[in-house]
């Protein structure tokens, strides 16, 4: 194995990972959903994202990375925006479909 296969090898398993961590987050986001839906609270929290968006972006201990893995995380949180309106549409829209 060269070198560079090795490097790749250790990216695929830390991919495997990241899409573990991204299916057990997402499926927490569908809670999420659910318990705003039931108590009429918007998708969008600008506050809380931009806190959270911090707290993590502050989680990165190589400044070098820092705002890559800022970029990173807004669009992980756009996703899940994304993933929350699609949820609510097709609830309102099977709620429609009863009646």
């Amino acid at each position: 194995m060269t070198e560079l296969e090795l490097y790749r090898q250790w990216i695929d398993e830390v991919d495997a990972q990241l899409a573990e961590l991204f299916e057990k987050r997402f499926a927490i986001v569908k809670n999420v959903i659910a318990y705003k839906t039931a108590n009429n609270i918007p998708v969008q929290d600008t506050g809380r994202e931009a806190v959270i968006i911090e707290k993590n972006t502050d989680r990165i201990t190589n400044s070098e990375l820092r705002p890559y893995f800022k970029k990173w995380y807004e669009e992980m949180i756009a996703l899940s925006r994304e993933y929350q309106e699609d949820i609510r549409k097709e609830k309102e829209r099977k709620g429609n479909d009863e009646q």
